[in-house]
C-alpha cells in the first residue's frame, strides 16, 4: 500500500516536472560537461578527482590523444579497488593531504564531496597548494540553506539514511554519508577562495531539489514554488547545488609568504 501510494506520487511529479524551468538543467550532467571542457582544454594535463570512490562521470569526455591523466583519490581503499575509469588511485583522507607535491597538478575536481568535510579550510588550503598557478578548482556541492540539506543537518544521520534510501533505492552507496555543510554556500566559498589565491571564473546555481520530495505531490509543489521564488530573486546562498570553477592565480611561494 505505502509503495503503490508513493509510486503514484513519483508518476505525478514527473508529470509536474516537465514544467518547471528550475528543471531544466542537470547541474550534474553540467558538472561532468564543465570538468571535460576544462580537462580538454590543452594537453598534458593531470586531473585529481578527489572522493574518486568508484568511478569518474567524466573520464568518457577525454578526448584521444591528450595524455592527459585522471587520478582518483579517495580515503577509501575499497570503494577505489572499483574505479576502472581512471589511470591512477591514491589513497588518502583529503583534508589532511594531498599526496602530490607543490605545484603538479593542473585541475583539481569533485562532485558531492565538499559537503561531507568538517573542515573546508584545509582542503582549500591544500588544493591549493597541489594545483599550478593558473590551475582550477571545480567543484559541485549541495548549499547548507537548501531545505533538503536542512533536513538532512536537523534529522540523525542513521534516520535520513534509512528514509533516503527507502525512498530512493538508487542512492545507496552513493548518498547517505554524515554531512557538515562547512561553508558550502556562494558567499562563504567565495570569501574562502579569494583568502586562497583563488579567483572565481564561472559559477553556476540550480535551485532545483524538488525531486527530493517526489514520494509526496503536496510537498513537491511547496518545494517547487519555493525553488521559483528564490531562483526569480537571485538569491545563491538560497540555491539547491552550486558548481564553481576558480582558478589559482597566486603560486606557492607568493602563498607562503603571506
Amino acid at each position: 500500500m505505502v509503495r503503490r501510494f508513493v509510486k503514484m506520487n513519483q508518476d505525478g511529479c514527473a508529470r509536474l516536472e516537465r514544467y518547471l524551468p528550475q528543471a531544466r538543467v542537470n547541474i550534474f550532467e553540467l558538472y561532468a560537461a564543465t570538468v571535460a571542457r576544462y580537462m580538454n582544454g590543452k594537453p598534458h594535463q593531470t586531473i585529481v578527482d578527489v572522493g574518486g570512490g568508484k568511478s569518474c562521470p567524466f573520464s568518457g569526455y577525454r578526448r584521444p590523444g591528450t595524455q592527459t591523466k585522471i587520478i582518483a583519490v579517495d580515503v577509501s581503499a575499497e570503494e577505489l579497488a572499483d574505479n576502472e575509469d581512471v589511470d591512477e588511485k591514491r589513497v588518502a583522507n583529503i583534508m589532511e593531504h594531498l599526496p602530490f607535491e607543490d605545484g603538479e597538478v593542473d585541475i583539481v575536481v569533485s562532485r558531492s564531496v565538499l559537503e561531507h568535510l568538517e573542515n573546508l579550510d584545509l582542503f582549500v588550503t591544500e588544493a591549493a597548494r597541489v594545483l599550478k598557478k593558473d590551475g582550477y578548482f571545480i567543484h559541485l556541492f549541495p548549499s547548507k540553506f537548501a531545505p533538503f540539506s536542512a533536513i538532512n543537518q536537523l534529522v540523525p544521520n542513521k534516520v535520513a539514511k534509512r528514509l533516503l534510501y527507502s525512498l530512493h533505492p538508487n542512492a545507496k552507496g552513493i548518498c547517505g554519508f554524515p554531512a557538515y555543510y562547512n561553508k558550502c554556500f556562494y558567499s562563504a566559498i567565495k570569501s574562502l577562495l579569494h583568502k586562497n589565491g583563488y579567483e572565481i571564473v564561472e559559477s553556476h546555481v540550480s535551485y532545483y531539489q524538488a525531486s527530493y520530495f517526489k514520494f509526496f505531490v503536496p510537498f513537491f509543489l511547496l518545494i517547487a514554488l519555493y525553488e521559483i521564488a528564490v531562483r526569480f530573486l537571485g538569491v545563491k546562498n538560497l540555491g539547491a547545488y552550486l558548481l564553481i570553477i576558480a582558478q589559482k592565480k597566486t603560486d606557492s611561494t607568493e602563498m607562503l609568504s603571506r
